[in-house]
C-alpha cells in the first residue's frame, strides 16, 4: 500500500497539463486547458483541466479525477500501477506499506507487474543478440542495414533478433528465473501438442518492439529471416493484460507529439513504412499492422487531432479492403484524407526513392478528401453500367452519412453531384432516407434494451427478489447527499457534533437508506471508514488524493463544479441565501427525498406481492398502508417546516 504522503507528493510534483498534454490536444482558455475528452466522442470540448487544482474533468461524460487517476482511465492501470508510474517519471520516491487488499487484485497486480518485467527483460536479450552475437551481426544487421536504416534508428527503435536456436531465449530466461506459466502468459514460448516440447515463438526472426503511447513494452512483432516452409511471414504476441490489439497502433509513443504539432497522422500499413518515414523526418506516422483498423485504434488517434491522412500501397484491391476502415474513420468524427502510392510502390520504397522532400511534397500534392477518392475509384471500376455506377453511388452515400457535420456532409454532396452527374437536391434525399433510417433503428434497439430491462425486473420480481433498482433511480438523491458531505462534512451541525457525524448516524441507525448505486455505496463506506479512522475531517482537496478511486474522482467533479455568487447581488442589494448559511436545513431535505424515494421503492416491491400465494395478503396490506402513511409524512414535511423524523 502506498503512504498517503507519497500519493499527495505525486499530486502535488505531477503537472497534470503535462501528462494530460500526452494524450489530449489541449487549448488553453484562461487559466485552465479545454480539450476533446478521450473517453468519449464529441465535436465540441467539454473537457478541461485545471492546472491550479491539479483535476481533470469532462462535462460531457462527467468523469474527473486527478493526475493519478487520468493514468488509471488511459493505460488501464491500478490505482498502485499508476502511482508507481507517475513517480517513476518524475523521479518521485515512494514509501509503500502493507495494506488490506483483495488477494485477487494483488495477484492481478503481481502478474502484470512480473509481464511488464519479462517484456523489457526479453527485449534486452533480442538487443543484445542482434548487436553483440555472430548470428546477430551476419543474419539480422544485414536485413536492416538493406532496408536503409542507419545504426542511430536502429538503436533508437530498440530493434532486435531471436536466434534459430529452438529455445536460445527460453533457456535465458529459466536461468533468470522466470516461470514457463509466465513465459507461455506472455507468448515469448510455445508447446507443442505432439509432444509438449517448449520452443521460442519468436526464433529466427527480426524483433520489432510494440510500444504503448506511455513508451512501455507490451509485446513484440517478428518477421522471419529467409524461407521456411509454412512458417508466417509475420508473428505478433498473443494478447496480455499489457496489449490489446484492437486498441494499439505501432510508433505512437514516437508520433504523438508530431501529430499533435501538424495536426494530423499518417496512417500506414506496415511497421516498415513507419520507421522509414520517422527516419526521413516524417515522424507523424503511426501504422494499424496491416489490419483492419478497429474502433479502439481510431479512438487512439483522435487523443492527438482530428485530421487523419490514410497512406496506401499502390494496389488498388488493397485499398478496396481498407475503405471499410476509412469509413470508421468518418464515423468516429475523424477528417479523412487518402493518398495513394504509384502502382507497385509503398511508402517504405517510394520514400526512399524520392527523398524525404520529395516524399512530403508528394503527399502534399497528392492527398485527396476520401469521399471524393472513393467515388472517383468506385466510378472508374463501375465504367458505363447503370446499375453498377448507381450502387456505387448508393455506396458513398451511405459513407457520407456517417459525417455528423450537417455542413460538412453538404459540401461534399454538392461536390459529389459533379463526379456522379447526379442532382444535388435527389442526393440529399437520399442521405436523409439513410440517416432517418439509422435513427429508427436506433431507437427499435434502444426500446428492445428497455424491454428486456423490463422482462428482467418482472422475473426477479416473481421469484420474491427485490425490484427496487429497476423501478425508481435514487442515484440523485445519493449523489446529493455525497456532494453534500464532501463540500460540508467537517461543518457544525449542533453543539456536539458535525454534519459527517449526523450522516453516519442516520446512516448506522436507518438501514432504509442505504445506497443502492455501488460506486455511491462504496463512495459512503470510505468516508464512514476515514470518519472512524481520524478525529478531525478531511477537506474535499485531501479527498481528491485519496487511493480510492471512486472518491478522488468524485470530490474533483464537485470542486470542478464549484460556482460563486455573482457580485452583482451584492451591488444591487439583493439578499440571498446561500448554501453555506443554509446546509443545516439542506441536510435534513436530503434525508427526507432519498427516504421517500426509498419508501416509494418498497411500495413497488410490496404491491408485487400481492396475489401470491407466497406471501400472506392481509401481512401485505397492513404494510403497504403503513408504507403510504409513512410516504404522506414525509411529503408533508418536504417544503415546509423540516423537523427531524
Amino acid at each position: 500500500m502506498i503512504h498517503p504522503h507519497s500519493i499527495q507528493q505525486i499530486l502535488d510534483t505531477v503537472p497534470i497539463d503535462d501528462l494530460v498534454g500526452d494524450y489530449v490536444k489541449l487549448k488553453r482558455s484562461g487559466s485552465r486547458f479545454k480539450g476533446n475528452c478521450p473517453f468519449h466522442d464529441e465535436k465540441t470540448p467539454s473537457f478541461v483541466v485545471t492546472p491550479s487544482l491539479n483535476i481533470y474533468k469532462c462535462f460531457g461524460c462527467q468523469k474527473g479525477g486527478n493526475s493519478i487517476q487520468f493514468l488509471m482511465e488511459m493505460e488501464q492501470m491500478t490505482f498502485v500501477e499508476a502511482a508507481r508510474d507517475l513517480a517513476k517519471r518524475y523521479g518521485i520516491t515512494l514509501m509503500e506499506s502493507e495494506g488490506p487488499k483483495g488477494e485477487e487484485a494483488m495477484e492481478q497486480q503481481r502478474q502484470k507487474e512480473s509481464l511488464q518485467a519479462l517484456n523489457e527483460f526479453a527485449l534486452t536479450f533480442f538487443e543484445s543478440q542482434l548487436h553483440n552475437t555472430e548470428e546477430g551481426q551476419t543474419v539480422a544487421l544485414p536485413y536492416f542495414k538493406e532496408r536503409g536504416y542507419t545504426t542511430e534508428t536502429i538503436k533508437e527503435w530498440r530493434l532486435g533478433y531471436s536466434p534459430q536456436s529452438w529455445e536460445a531465449f527460453y533457456n535465458h530466461a529459466k536461468k533468470a528465473g522466470y516461470s514457463d506459466e509466465l513465459l507461455l502468459n506472455a507468448g515469448l514460448i510455445k508447446k507443442r501438442d505432439s509432444d509438449g516440447k517448449i520452443y521460442d515463438l519468436f526464433r529466427n526472426r527480426v524483433i520489432f518492439p510494440l510500444v504503448s503511447v506511455s513508451g512501455r513494452v507490451v509485446g513484440f512483432a517478428g518477421r522471419i529471416m529467409g524461407k521456411v516452409d509454412k512458417a508466417p511471414k509475420y508473428v505478433n504476441s498473443p494478447e496480455t493484460s499489457l496489449y490489446k490489439k484492437s486498441d494499439f497502433l505501432f510508433a505512437t509513443d514516437k508520433a504523438k507529439n508530431a501529430i499533435r504539432a501538424e495536426d494530423y497522422s499518417l496512417l500506414m500499413e506496415g511497421y516498415t513504412d513507419v520507421m522509414t518515414l520517422h527516419q526521413a523526418g516524417i515522424k507523424n506516422a503511426v501504422a494499424s499492422s496491416g489490419t483492419a483498423l478497429t474502433p479502439g485504434q481510431i479512438k487512439l488517434i483522435k487523443r492527438f487531432s482530428e485530421n487523419a491522412t490514410a497512406v496506401y500501397d499502390g494496389d488498388k484491391a488493397g485499398i478496396k479492403a481498407s475503405l471499410r476502415g476509412v469509413d470508421l474513420l468518418l464515423e468516429g468524427g475523424l477528417n479523412v484524407r487518402v493518398v495513394t502510392m504509384p502502382e507497385g510502390e509503398d511508402p517504405d520504397s517510394y520514400c526512399k526513392q524520392l527523398g524525404p522532400e520529395g516524399f512530403k511534397e508528394f503527399l502534399k500534392n497528392n492527398e485527396q478528401n476520401f469521399i471524393v477518392f472513393k467515388a472517383n475509384m468506385l466510378f472508374e471500376e463501375a465504367g458505363s453500367d447503370p446499375i453498377k455506377r448507381s450502387e456505387a453511388l448508393r455506396d458513398i452515400l451511405q459513407s457520407i452519412s456517417l459525417i455528423n457535420d450537417g455542413l460538412k456532409r453538404d459540401a461534399l454532396l454538392q461536390e459529389l453531384e459533379s463526379i456522379s452527374q447526379t442532382e444535388v437536391d435527389l442526393l440529399r434525399t437520399e442521405v436523409s432516407k439513410i440517416l432517418h433510417k439509422k435513427t429508427r433503428t436506433q431507437e427499435r434497439k434502444v426500446l428492445r434494451e428497455v424491454d428486456n430491462l423490463i422482462s428482467d425486473a418482472s422475473k426477479l420480481a416473481n421469484k420474491g427478489s427485490s425490484i427496487v433498482e429497476y423501478a425508481l433511480n435514487d442515484k440523485h438523491q445519493e449523489k446529493a447527499i455525497l456532494e453534500f458531505v464532501l463540500k460540508f462534512g467537517g461543518m457544525e451541525f449542533d453543539e456536539d457534533n458535525r454534519i459527517i457525524d449526523f450522516v453516519v448516524e442516520e446512516f448506522e441507525q436507518d438501514q432504509v437508506i442505504k445506497f443502492k448505486d455501488p460506486t455511491y455505496a462504496k463512495i459512503m463506506d470510505r468516508l464512514m471508514e476515514i470518519h472512524s479512522e481520524r478525529p478531525e475531517w478531511v477537506t474535499i482537496k485531501e479527498l481528491i488524493a485519496d487511493p480510492t478511486v471512486e472518491i478522488s474522482s468524485f470530490a474533483a467533479n464537485i470542486l470542478s463544479e464549484e460556482h460563486e455568487l455573482s457580485k452583482a447581488f451584492e451591488k444591487n442589494m439583493i439578499s440571498v441565501t446561500t448554501r453555506s448559511e443554509n446546509y443545516k436545513n439542506e441536510i435534513y431535505d436530503l434525508f427526507l427525498h432519498l427516504r421517500r424515494t426509498k419508501i416509494e421503492e418498497l411500495i413497488i416491491e410490496h404491491q408485487k406481492m400481492l396475489g401470491d400465494e407466497e406471501y400472506d395478503e392481509t401481512e401485505v396490506l397492513d404494510f403497504l398502508n403503513e408504507l403510504i402513511r409513512k410516504k404522506s409524512e414525509i411529503a408533508s414535511k418536504i417544503g415546509a417546516v423540516v423537523t427531524r423524523i
